[in-house]
């Protein structure tokens, strides 16, 4: 079955048809291609085309190590600034709502082709989606002085933000073609993707890049590293700008490896993700300050920390007490005791628990608090679902196949879950409020009463998720250091 030519402001497109209910456009693309001399520069608009465009197979994905998750693009490129749209067959009077999808992979991984993370029986639930590339790792955030003395603005770093921002901006100029509603665009994202579309908020260069947003566990949400720290780290990769942008996109890559060395914990500052430019984000704590706060849904899964226990490898109980020491410094003595291991046994859980509580927990309470100080509305959730045969709490990223749901369901509860994810999702980029017939009232939230909603079969309201874990470390932690290093 042909799908319809849609025209957008560069020219026309066809697309095919994915289901029996979405119409698929994929490999649009919503910038120029960011090579040659346009490395390490600001996105440029998208050349225009004659004729009609062929948009039934995905555009390349960002340059990345290989093997993170299953891609259906047709290999890896610089040239990668491309989105995907899925959007219902059905006509709507005033157009769907629109959820603009960006996953997590730390700011060195991800993509909008991913197989996991199709996004076709979502939209088939009553929404227009889009998801889209950005440039990655060294080629989306390296600060250098040599890029930042060429930069009118003084600046360098912060190219996959503006990537993200570039997309947005096309969304909102052609997605009525695709009988999307422009007026009703959500973000929803997970983790570093997530990330990078707060930090547009805090920009003073953009107004309003999106209208609601619903951040999954928002990572690597902290203090950012100041340019000079970030230039000095990207000055060891050596050479003139000329030099750096004829080198080939594999070697580049490669090169990345040689740069120094940084710590690892999401909270610390680091250097080749975002950074306070001074221009894009002019603040190393962009939310202590006012910013462009939207109606938001903002969560976390039940044990967030123990994703990240074989990426640290702390696995004995020397290895757990200097990760301890690291964060509590001269009160480790008393975190140790608030999270004890006596035995290596033990030593997985606790990891988990203190890396889920500092890692996640706590900077996405005070995030928001931070919405809510803003005057927006905010609704907090807890993932809690075990999905399948598993009976092990979900930990980070594990909600983003169920709301998608690409995962089998194993038991009738699956999907449930997965048609209440939806749901709730898609009444929020309709409305503003996710609350759906037939589900426990989501209440507002109020710092004073810190009460969500519990993702479970059935959910539930709770209130205080973690409340003395998150005082303790927001008591007890000294690693605010923006060093980086």
């Amino acid at each position: 079955m042909e799908a319809p030519v849609v025209s957008t402001v560069h020219g026309r497109v066809r697309g095919l048809s994915v289901s029996a209910d979405i119409w698929g456009y994929h490999g649009i693309p919503y910038a120029a291609p960011p090579v040659g001399p346009l490395r390490w520069r600001p996105p440029q608009p998208a050349a225009g085309w004659t004729g009609i465009r062929e948009g039934v197979a995905f555009g390349p994905d960002p340059i990345q190590p290989p093997g993170a998750r299953t891609s259906r693009a047709p290999g890896m490129a610089e040239d990668c600034l491309y989105l995907n749209v899925w959007a219902p067959k059905e006509h709507r009077a005033g157009g769907w709502p629109v959820l603009i999808w960006s996953c997590g992979g730390a700011f060195t991984t991800g993509g909008g082709a991913f197989a996991e993370e199709d996004p076709a029986r979502l939209a088939a639930k009553g929404a227009v989606v889009v998801s889209f590339n950005v440039r990655l790792n060294i080629f989306g955030f390296l600060a250098h002085p040599a890029l930042s003395a060429e930069s009118p603005q003084g600046s360098s770093g912060n190219y996959g933000l503006m990537d993200q921002a570039a997309a947005f901006r096309w969304i909102r100029e052609n997605i009525e073609a695709f009988n999307g509603d422009s007026r009703r665009m959500t973000f929803f994202g997970e983790s570093a993707g997530a990330t990078m579309a707060l930090l547009l908020l805090a920009s003073p260069l953009f107004e309003r890049p999106y209208d609601r947003a619903i951040f999954q566990s928002p990572g690597s949400f902290g203090d950012l590293l100041p340019l000079a720290a970030a230039e000095e780290h990207g000055a060891a990769l050596g050479g003139s700008v000329e030099e750096m942008r004829a080198i080939p996109a594999d070697e580049l890559l490669d090169r990345l490896k040689r740069l120094p060395a940084v710590r690892p914990s999401l909270w610390l500052a680091r250097p080749i993700r975002p950074i306070a430019d001074g221009w894009l984000i002019r603040s190393t704590m962009p939310f202590t300050e006012d910013f462009d706060a939207v109606p938001a849904i903002i969560g976390v899964n039940e044990d967030e920390g123990a994703f990240f226990g074989p990426r640290m490898g702390v696995r004995t109980l020397d290895d757990y007490r200097a990760f301890v020491s690291g964060i509590f410094g001269e009160n480790s003595e008393e975190a140790l005791a608030y999270y004890p291991a006596t035995d290596e046994g033990q030593v997985g859980a606790m990891f988990a628990a203190v890396y889920g509580d500092r890692g996640f927990l706590y900077p996405i309470d005070r995030l928001a608090r931070a919405f809510v100080r803003q005057g927006a509305d905010v609704h907090r959730y807890v993932y809690a679902y075990r999905h399948g045969e598993t009976r092990r709490p979900p930990t980070h990223s594990d909600e983003i196949g169920v709301l998608m749901d690409r995962l089998p369901h194993v038991r009738p509860q699956d999907a449930d879950m997965a048609d209440i994810l939806a749901r709730s999702w898609i009444a929020f980029a309709e409305t503003g409020d996710p609350n759906c017939h037939g589900l426990p009232d989501w209440p507002r939230y109020d710092p004073a009463t810190d009460r969500y909603l519990r993702l479970d079969v059935p959910p539930s309201v709770g209130a205080g998720w973690r409340a003395d874990a998150i005082d303790f470390v927001a008591r007890k932690s000294v690693d605010r250091s923006v060093s980086g290093r």
